[in-house]
């Protein structure tokens, strides 16, 4: 005889399905870059070169308080800095609700002065290198230092995960912005979109697969023909077995850098363009090869309102320069120019599938090039913000994923060659620099009239 379902018992049942949907978390794809850098993390947590440090001085009196509350509400504008990484089905997803971390506070007012430099910077390297729970969360943390009544030192650490050269600018305005209306008590500024990150993370995921569909990173293979590629760098030692980098500022004056932006608005270059055109001639020319491959970070916010979004919304493409020994240096530039252009356009191909189109893979961690360029877009400049004062300090404890790279700044007048220093003596890569910026001023000449 069979029984009919008790309606109670059933009513019950539905009632603890419905709680355990609810529970679940909202999860998205991550895009290809994204994936590589989690994948990077389950190998070598911490060291995998995928923590990007920013430190701040502050001077003036420090509202604490206003501080800590305008984190809050950087986390509830920007949707990255809930995210968390969760493994459904053996793949890697957003999630975005991870917990708030606390804001670390060390009081080294009582320190003696002289040893107060070092315990700031041990600080700074613990609080760089700790490992994320990708699982868990939080993917940022900041630890606030105070020095004495009137200097702070800010140091703010977030996976790369959720963050991007872009990202830095995009969160210390919130940042800035929302301690001046805490510190004032005066209304908050109007928060744009805070569903944007995961629109743009729908719309990449579908860009990358149309692209591997329909054969593009074997179009970009094409092009790369012989790689995998390495330069054959005059001064390098070995393979580097630990990736933390140091950097050399070239040393370019400004007015000279002046002088060659315009020598590259007269080639139809940025500097950025002029720079990675240069670099090229110059690898070819020092490692005695035909043509140059470096790895370039592109920011893919090509939806509209992206650029005032936080996240890690960049991809990476292959640049290939073939620098004519017999050229002259406007036409670098040039070369630069077309390389960069040529490239942007297969920015939808996930730069993992490039290297997978080109063959076996390499157990190097980037398996086409062992060289890079960057554009920095991180604030350089002083901010006043009411009382205070807060000025970025220069970049450090980067892990580079590369034997050698150009830094170029968006803004401000600086270039840097930065290199792992463990496979580097620093009187070679100051030569290397010297060199460089000897290009760089002999292609600045070509705008200077004659006297």
């Amino acid at each position: 005889m069979k029984q009919g379902v008790d309606p109670q018992r059933a009513r019950l049942v539905e009632a603890l399905r419905a709680r355990r949907r609810s529970q679940t978390p909202q999860t998205l794809p991550m895009p290809a870059t994204q994936q590589g850098m989690w994948l990077a993390e389950q190998l070598s947590p911490g060291v995998s070169g995928y923590h990007d440090t920013g430190v701040l001085r502050i001077d003036g009196p420090l509202d604490a308080e206003a501080l800590r509350l305008a984190f809050g509400d950087a986390r509830a504008v920007h949707e990255a800095m809930r995210c968390r990484v969760i493994e459904v089905g053996e793949e890697p997803r957003h999630s975005f609700d991870a917990p708030a971390p606390e804001l670390a506070y060390t009081d080294l007012g009582a320190v003696h002065a002289q040893t107060r430099a070092a315990r700031i910077e041990r600080l700074t390297v613990l609080t760089a290198t700790e490992p994320f729970d990708l699982e868990t969360g939080p993917l940022w943390r900041a630890r606030l230092i105070r020095v004495q009544s009137d200097e702070h030192v800010l140091i703010l650490v977030l996976h790369h995960l959720i963050s991007d050269g872009w990202s830095h600018g995009v969160l210390l305005r919130t940042l800035l912005s929302h301690y001046a209306a805490r510190a004032q008590n005066t209304a908050l500024p109007p928060a744009p979109d805070t569903t944007g990150y995961r629109r743009w993370l729908l719309s990449r995921a579908a860009q990358e697969q149309a692209a591997v569909d329909s054969g593009r990173a074997r179009e970009v293979a094409t092009l790369l023909a012989e790689a995998p590629y390495r330069a054959a760098l005059p001064g390098l030692k070995g393979t580097p077995t630990d990736r933390l980098a140091a950097a050399v500022e070239l040393p370019v004056t400004g007015a000279t850098w002046a002088s060659f932006d315009r020598a590259c608005r007269r080639a139809g270059a940025t500097r950025y363009m002029g720079l990675t055109g240069l670099f090229g001639h110059f690898l070819s020319r020092t490692s005695r090869a035909e043509r140059a491959v470096l790895a370039a970070p592109v920011a893919v916010r090509d939806v509209p309102g992206s650029e005032h979004l936080m996240g890690c919304l960049i991809n990476v493409v292959p640049l290939v320069l073939v620098p004519r020994p017999t050229a002259d240096l406007t036409t670098a530039l040039a070369a630069g120019r077309d390389a960069v252009l040529t490239a942007l356009r297969y920015a939808d191909v996930p730069y993992r599938d490039v290297a997978r189109a080109l063959g076996p893979l390499t157990a190097s961690d980037d398996p086409v090039t062992n060289v890079g360029v960057e554009e920095f877009n991180a604030p350089q400049d002083p901010v006043r913000v009411g009382d205070v004062v807060v000025t970025p300090m220069p970049r450090g404890h980067v892990r580079l994923r590369h034997d050698l790279a150009l830094s170029v700044a968006r803004h401000g007048t600086s270039a840097q060659l930065l290199h792992p220093v463990q496979n580097w003596d620093v009187n070679e890569i100051e030569s290397l620099a010297q060199n460089l910026a000897e290009l760089i001023s002999d292609a600045a000449a070509s705008a200077t009239p004659a006297a």
